[in-house]
């Protein structure tokens, strides 16, 4: 019987120079006609890849690479990574016009509330293969809501990511366009803007890190989405 895979954090001192992240393109039933007609159709929901590449590693850097990668265990085990992008989310002052209380439902004595590192109560409820899902910011509702989300921003369920590729607004309720459909049926699924995704090397070689003069490298990743069981 084969053990499941663990799952690791991204170390937080590592950050890459260099990012690609390719949403699921893959398609089949690629057929050319006699007039040169090409059809073809998307793949039932493939993964995204990312490529990360790293300028200079040095000291500690170099350690928590090493550590890492050995980790990984070649391709037998995986990460929990963010999605580095810089316009890959609302800004934190966005994220922060919807402010929560304590778990009792009170504020400071001054009336003050937490700032929140993603935004709460806004949750996603649909069926797997659905395209198009909507989502009350109701708690948003002062804050600049194209900002918070809009085509071209990725978002999170769980920890699965969704690129928007349209939002239609009506009030503060967001109708949203996603690649890829939605990966599972999800009920009142807290959504994310600060995504991540459970990744794996594409190989058992990735990872490799050549330190020059012993001392420095930089080295590049190769990732790819993985899940924690099979997709129906």
């Amino acid at each position: 019987m084969v053990g499941q895979p663990e799952i690791f954090d991204w170390p937080a001192t590592l950050s890459p120079t260099d990012i690609s992240i390719r949403a699921p393109s893959k398609t089949v039933g690629l057929t050319t006609s006699v007039n040169e007609s090409v059809q073809a159709v998307p793949s039932i929901r493939p993964p995204f890849r990312m490529t990360l590449e790293f300028e200079t590693l040095f000291g500690p850097e170099v350690l928590a690479w090493r550590a890492m990668i050995a980790s990984l265990e070649g391709r037998a085990n995986r990460l929990r990574i963010p999605l580095f992008d810089m316009w890959f989310a609302a800004r934190d002052r966005q994220i922060a016009a919807g402010l929560a209380p304590h778990s009792d439902g009170t504020g400071f004595s001054d009336g003050a509330l937490y700032a929140t590192s993603d935004v709460e109560g806004v949750t996603v409820t649909g069926v797997q293969g659905q395209r198009t899902i909507t989502a009350d910011f109701s708690g948003y509702a002062g804050a600049d809501l194209d900002a918070l989300l809009q085509a071209g921003l990725y978002f999170g369920l769980h920890d699965q990511p969704y690129i928007a590729t349209a939002v239609a607004w009506a009030d503060s309720v967001a109708t949203i366009r996603c690649s890829p459909t939605l990966r599972i049926d999800y009920v009142d699924q807290p959504l994310r803007l600060r995504p991540v995704m459970i990744a794996g090397l594409t190989d058992d070689e990735g990872g490799e890190l050549t330190l020059k003069r012993g001392r420095w490298g930089g080295p590049t990743l190769e990732l790819v989405e993985r899940f924690d069981g099979p997709l129906p």
